[in-house]
Formats: structure tokens, sequence, C-alpha cells
């Protein structure tokens, strides 16, 4: 099978290097301003894996000029880019894509909304959308066209929108992601949004020491207090009764998913133990200045915590930790990230109810 891979970070190359290896035929493309950055994958043929996966070695992945020479024949599209990059790749994608191919959206959700509002205005039918609350793996690009990558044991959901289609996007992509779950609906993509729950609370009660630092911080071996803990318990707790408002059945926590991932051992019910006995007390955040301008807050906090407060509002589920968090990130950043972010008003979805919204995710109407 023959499937485009859409963009040009860790992500993007680790999905295409794995495909390549599960003999599939990937070939990656990106948007005209970040072409460039898969110049080294084209000069070395392929995506080299630094650690992670099968070893150090590179996966053969072709090149492909244009996002439209990309697309044209694969059975398969994924697109794996930061949630901004969701409008301005639906923009090239919605006259190009054509009934019988399928596109799937790797890292977190609502990019499947927006997919499925711009097929529907271009008159689009026939083309299996989807996405997954997360990528499969942690990646991280360790230089020119080369990523480290630590895969996930579990904790990635596939929805379908509508959600009768998400066997058949599951299974286009079961044999390469054996671990990758079927998701009740999109809200539960669109909710279960591990870096929603541990990255904005960990970054904002950590501000001052990561502009004023020089060295790095590790984010969360320093950052994850017990009190900074509650607060993402916090989050977590929220995200979880909108969930269940909306009827969802999956009542896992933070804590579970991330032992799921695979990212922690199971040492009990504590989540400030698990996330100590955790993977990610070695990750190190750059530090300095400008250490807040980072996607943790500028991606996760208007696309997805934006988001998930309209959600709340539109169902009756107080969200006041998640507000609290978008008005200091944004009085922090000297944005406003309610009224530029993600929301159901944007998404064309305002004034539904539980009701309206359960039945789009099954339906898409």
């Amino acid at each position: 099978m023959s499937v485009a891979v859409l963009g040009s970070g860790g992500g993007a190359l680790a999905v295409a290097a794995d495909l390549s290896r599960a003999g599939r035929d990937p070939v990656l493309a990106d948007l005209p301003p970040f072409v460039e950055n898969l110049s080294p994958v084209k000069r070395q043929g392929g995506v080299q894996v630094v650690a992670g996966l099968y070893g150090a070695r590179v996966e053969p992945v072709r090149v492909a000029d244009r996002v439209a020479d990309a697309v044209d024949g694969s059975e398969l599209v994924l697109v794996v880019v930061p949630c901004f990059g969701h409008e301005p790749f639906m923009e090239v994608l919605a006259p190009l894509l054509e009934a019988g191919q399928s596109l799937l959206f790797f890292g977190e959700g609502s990019g499947a909304i927006v997919a499925w509002r711009a097929l529907a205005g271009a008159g689009k039918r026939g083309i299996r959308v989807g996405e997954t609350n997360t990528l499969p793996y942690l990646a991280r690009m360790t230089g020119p066209g080369a990523v480290t990558v630590d895969r996930k044991t579990g904790g990635v959901m596939l929805a379908g929108l509508p959600s009768t289609g998400t066997a058949e996007l599951l299974d286009l992509v079961s044999d390469v992601w054996s671990s990758i779950s079927p998701a009740e609906s999109i809200w539960e993509t669109v909710l279960a949004n591990y870096n929603a729950i541990d990255h904005v609370a960990t970054v904002v009660c950590s501000a001052a020491t990561l502009e004023g630092r020089s060295g790095g911080m590790l984010l969360y071996g320093e950052g994850a207090t017990p009190s900074v803990v509650r607060v993402i318990e916090a989050v977590d707790r929220e995200l979880l009764l909108i969930r269940q408002t909306l009827g969802l059945t999956d009542g896992r926590r933070y804590r579970d998913f991330l032992v799921a991932q695979g990212f922690a051992p199971d040492v009990g019910p504590d989540l400030y133990e698990v996330l100590r006995a955790s993977k990610l007390v070695t990750w190190t955040a750059p530090t300095g200045p400008g250490a807040l301008q980072t996607r943790y807050l500028t991606e996760d906090v208007p696309f997805a915590l934006a988001l998930a407060s309209s959600l709340g509002d539109e169902v009756g589920v107080d969200t006041a930790v998640i507000d609290g968090l978008i008005a200091v990130t944004s009085a922090m950043l000297g944005r406003d990230f309610m009224a530029e972010g993600r929301t159901l008003g944007r998404l064309g979805l305002a004034g539904i109810g539980v009701e309206g919204l359960r039945r789009f995710a099954e339906t898409g109407s």
C-alpha cells in the first residue's frame, strides 16, 4: 500500500520509517514553507532511526516535492503535524482527495473535525476520515533527517468520523501499530489528550524556573511536585467528567494511560509516585527568556484546553481549573487563547447540546 505521510517533524519521520519497516511504501511531503526540512531524508534515501524501534539504521522512504504528488494514488493519507497545521493542510487536501481514499490525523485530536467540515464544504464524499488521540511514539529529532523513537505499548486510540468508519480505518493501520485501540467516538480522541493534561499545568507552575534558568530543566523530574501533580489531576478530572457527560464509558484516568503507554510501571494508584517512576522525569526542557514560547503552551492551550472548555460549557460541566490555566497562560504570553483558540463555535458545533454532539460523532451531521 502506498501511504502519503504529510509533515516533516519527528512524528512524521517516525511514522514513515515504521511504515517502511512494515513493508508499506511511504512517501513524505510537506507544505512549501517546510518542504526543505525533508531534503536530508531525500539525500540519504530515507529516515535515519538513531535509537528505538529496531536499532540504528536508515529506513528507505521516498520524498515528494509536492503534497499533490504524494497524495495522488495513495490509499491512505496520514497527516502528522501540530494542530495549527490542520487548517492549512486541509486547504490543500480538500481539492485533492477523492472517494476511496482515507485521511487519518496522527497526534492530538480534533483534526478529523476540521477535515470533515473542509471536505463537506468542497462537496467531497466517500473519503474516510479519522484521528488518533496521540502519536504511537515519543519521537524526537536528533539531527537532519534523523529521529530517536520510543514506541508506546498502548493508550493510543483511533476514531473515525463518523464513528461507523472506525473499524475500516483501524484495519488500515493495525498491522503496523497493533497497540492502537478503537475509540468510542472522536470526542474520546479529543478529550483523552495527554498533552493537555500534563504539559500545561507543569509548564505554568514551573514558569519562573523555565524563564530564569539557563542549561535546561527536568520538567517533570523537578517540576512535577505533589502540588503540581494535584493540578494535573484536576485537569484530568474535568476532562473525564466531560467524557462521561457525553456518554463515553472508558473511565481510565491519566495515571492509567501513562502506564498503558509504557511510560511508567504500575507502582500503585498515586499519580505522584507513578510520575516519579516514569520515563518523563528524564526529559529536559529548554530554559531561558523564550522558554514559554513552547508548543506545550502555544499549541496545547488554544487547540486542546480551549476546545475542552467550550465542550464543558456546551454540556454543563464546570471546567474551573482548565479555564484558570487558559487565563493564566494568556496573561503570561500576552495573548487571548480563548478568543484565538479552536472552540465548538469555530468548528460550527456550538448550541447543539449533548445529543447533538453525540449525533455528530456518530453520523457526521
